[in-house]
């Protein structure tokens, strides 16, 4: 992705206990005419039903003694409209209801609320809940995953099939691609897709663009990463958040829009047809890992929105990755949703970025509080500052460190990341450590050839040597003019295709000659111990 050289990120780190103070999600109790304790333990879909497991530790006081259910879209914050399902209140209730999924009374996306009747008006008793198991949609015909390897690379669409090997000769294992939805949604309306009742018309051009990348790339044996990506578009500016549209022109992207029903709607169709037609069994290749946007914590940079309350960005943010998880993982039950951070840690700016360790915090309260799904982090872990590639020598050695408040993460110091995803709040939904996938680093070679190439064998081994990572992708395979008038010329070839010594790195780093590869980096880097350098996970 186009980057360029930011300084410091913002805001202090949020806490869960602040966003479970900020959020109706959360249980709360009913003060009307009495009081109670009432907690939506699970939602869960169970063949055509969709089931709410509903508990009450003190039970609330009610104009007739009945639990109301109600569906609500991810906007709204109370009971709204008619309730879809009741039952006597009682210490345990398990509500089922039609899931009525492919038709326009979908489910799928709603969240759920309990109330009960207090003087005449609906009034909530527990947090809202989404379902946490959409892959039950997926069945069990779901590709398994191409976990061939760690070793990847942003790849350059003009070298893709067509005669180049290059990919193949390089020995990558997994690729990425950006993706703009808007894109998909705009143009000849060539391809039609029923989703939930309706039809919906996709650009087959530019598909056909896709196809070929990702066909091409699966063929090969790479897993691919795909990066959600929402631009302005004349004429579907429903894509994008109401809280964003103020800023139009000053991003090259924008938060997703959950917050209207057009724009939620068009959300939830495109990305169920990408993530159908890239589930490796339709013959157009197979997306293993979908990030939702791009370094989020950096809201004005890359993913805008007027919000500058960090909770309340958070939560919209949430939203969003609730949607697309639902989607991507009722076609592909074995694919990866990705939030996606960058290198600042713990660094703020203003008030306009937030630190990539608060915006971690921050989402995990709010998905955790509705409901824990089995998002992944993608991460971008670039040199402080990015055009600096001998970090062995650094600029100022005060902004990474081994320390959990390290102001960057790098992959001088990625342990730190691993290690905080480690902490009990932070884990799955089954109580693993969630994947940390490392989407998108690289080095200059305006410092040297040499310097480039001993810190990608530098990276790719301590990616190598930590359990949690589960795949290392380089930007990229060829320079990017934009990138260069930034001084990062990040490719392992020139722009006339020349290969730099980056390249031959890069192919023989995890082949039978990568000891002499790690050797000639070692030296070259001034590490004595190897071994101790990787901080091993």
């Amino acid at each position: 992705m186009n980057k360029r050289i930011f300084s410091s990120l913002s805001m202090a780190v949020a806490t869960a206990a602040l966003a479970l103070s900020v959020f109706s999600s959360v249980p709360i109790k009913a003060e009307a005419a009495g009081t109670g304790a009432v907690t939506i333990n699970s939602v869960s879909i169970s063949g055509e039903n969709v089931i709410v497991n509903v508990s009450a530790s003190d039970l609330p006081s009610s104009d007739d003694g009945a639990f109301y259910l109600f569906a609500e879209k991810p906007y709204q914050g109370a009971p709204q409209g008619e309730p879809i399902a009741s039952l006597p209140i009682s210490g345990s209730a398990v509500f089922s209801v039609p899931l009525g999924y492919q038709t326009t009374s979908c489910r799928l996306y709603d969240k759920f609320q309990v109330a009960v009747k207090q003087g005449g008006a609906f009034v909530a008793v527990a947090g809202a809940k989404y379902i946490t198991n959409p892959e039950a949609l997926a069945g069990g015909g779901s590709q398994g995953r191409k976990n061939n390897g760690k070793k990847g690379l942003i790849l350059d669409g003009a070298k893709i099939g067509n005669g180049n090997n290059e990919v193949v000769q390089l020995g990558v294992q997994q690729g990425a691609y950006n993706i703009n939805l808007t894109d998909v949604i705009g143009g000849n309306g060539g391809i039609q897709y029923g989703y939930n009742g309706k039809t919906y018309y996709f650009d087959s051009a530019y598909m056909s663009q896709y196809d070929h990348c990702v066909r091409t790339s699966t063929n090969q044996g790479i897993g691919m990463t795909m990066v959600l990506l929402n631009p302005h578009s004349g004429g579907e500016e429903f894509m994008i958040s109401p809280t964003a549209r103020g800023g139009i022109g000053r991003a090259p992207y924008y938060l997703m829009n959950t917050s209207e029903d057009n724009g939620l709607e068009y959300l939830e169709a495109v990305v169920s047809f990408l993530a159908a037609r890239y589930n490796g069994k339709n013959g157009c290749g197979q997306v293993d890992n979908w990030v939702i946007a791009n370094e989020v914590n950096a809201k004005n940079a890359w993913n805008y929105s007027g919000v500058t309350d960090q909770m309340t960005y958070a939560q919209l943010y949430a939203d969003s990755v609730r949607v697309c998880y639902n989607a991507i993982k009722s076609r592909n039950a074995n694919a990866y949703v990705c939030i996606s951070l960058d290198q600042n840690w713990t660094r703020i700016h203003n008030g306009s970025y937030f630190s990539a360790r608060s915006m971690l915090d921050a989402v995990n309260a709010c998905i955790s509080a509705q409901g824990n799904i089995d998002w992944c982090l993608a991460e971008h872990p670039y040199n402080y500052p990015m055009n600096w590639t001998s970090f062995w020598t650094p600029k100022n050695p005060a902004m990474i460190t081994h320390s959990i408040d390290t102001p960057y993460i790098s992959m001088e110091n990625i342990e730190q990341l691993t290690d905080y995803m480690c902490q009990p709040a932070l884990r799955n939904s089954k109580g693993a450590v969630r994947p940390v996938l490392l989407t998108e680093v690289g080095y200059t070679s305006s410092q040297g050839e040499e310097a480039q190439a001993a810190a990608i064998v530098y990276a790719y081994q301590r990616c190598m040597t930590n359990q949690y990572i589960k795949l290392i992708t380089f930007n990229r395979q060829t320079d990017y003019p934009v990138e260069m008038s930034q001084g990062l010329a990040l490719g392992l070839s020139r722009q006339d295709g020349s290969h730099k010594l980056s390249w031959e790195f890069f192919q023989q780093m995890n082949g039978a000659n990568a000891g002499a590869y790690i050797n000639r980096a070692a030296s070259y880097m001034g590490i004595a111990d190897w071994n101790a350098a990787m901080h091993a996970r």
